[in-house]
């Protein structure tokens, strides 16, 4: 072994850990999207509630959903503040558009998948449904009796939903990459630099070995070896004693052949 097995070792070990990084990246971007998704959705969903609030207002002063006054300019204004509204509608129990931030959409109906998500919702949990042009945020109105009457439907444009997500995700990956990049470089000399003082020392022993194979007692390789591990010392010594042992040995049995 030479220490270039230690930098192979250590460059395999970077490569799982690119996989690895890479892998949790790639399993864990869905979920990113999930929940940026949900976060822009709730800011809308703040500003629809924020419209609910001001409609309440005025129907527990006993005004019918139909009867209420400056619905049309308040929406007006919110799509005027946030140029990522598209629109808003305020739709009754049997789903006909009330108010709209459209005067052409007043008096139609909306979809039944609207008036289905309202009615699961139960009136109190706010609803949102993802379109083709856009992502609607819906809240539910009651009256001064608790019952509910319709609700407020906001869009706003999927193009900024879509860009906002690939924008994070972009930035994720970016400082994925770059923490991936730092870890690996760490683990790559981290390891090539503990293996390699192993790989030397493996070195050493062998060289220790040859050495006492040809029956050196004092070489730098025995006493590198020895000095690194003070059992190799006892074993070097106990293997060149036998050898000797066996030498002396094998010349008197060579002897006793010759008499």
């Amino acid at each position: 072994m030479n220490i270039g097995f230690a930098y192979r070792i250590a460059f395999l070990l970077a490569l799982v850990l690119l996989g690895g990084t890479a892998l949790t990246s790639v399993l864990g971007l869905n979920k990113f999207e999930n929940v940026m998704a949900t976060l822009l959705t709730s800011r809308f969903e703040f500003v629809a509630n924020d419209l609910r609030n001001k409609i309440q207002t005025q129907m527990d002063f006993g005004l019918l959903l139909n009867n209420i006054e400056n619905v049309n300019e308040q929406m007006e204004q919110l799509t005027l503040d946030d140029e990522q509204i598209i629109s808003i509608e305020v739709f009754d129990e049997t789903g006909s558009v009330l108010f709209s931030t459209d005067p052409s959409f007043i008096g139609d109906l909306v979809s039944e998948e609207w008036v289905f998500l309202w009615e699961v919702s139960g009136g109190k949990a706010s609803w949102s449904v993802l379109e083709n042009d856009a992502v609607v945020v819906g809240v539910g109105l009651r009256n001064n009796l608790d019952q509910d009457v319709g609700s407020v439907a906001l869009r706003y444009s999927r193009v900024f939903l879509d860009q906002s997500v690939t924008e994070q995700i972009r930035s994720l990956l970016l400082y994925g990459l770059i923490v991936a990049a730092c870890v690996i470089l760490l683990s790559f000399f981290g390891c090539a630099i503990l293996l390699r003082g192993s790989f030397r020392d493996w070195r050493n022993m062998r060289e220790a070995l040859r050495d006492i194979m040809d029956r050196n007692r004092d070489t730098e390789s025995i006493r590198e070896a020895s000095g690194r591990h003070p059992e190799f010392a006892m074993f070097a010594r106990s293997s060149l004693d036998a050898m000797d042992e066996l030498d002396t040995a094998t010349r008197k049995i060579s002897q006793l052949d010759e008499d």
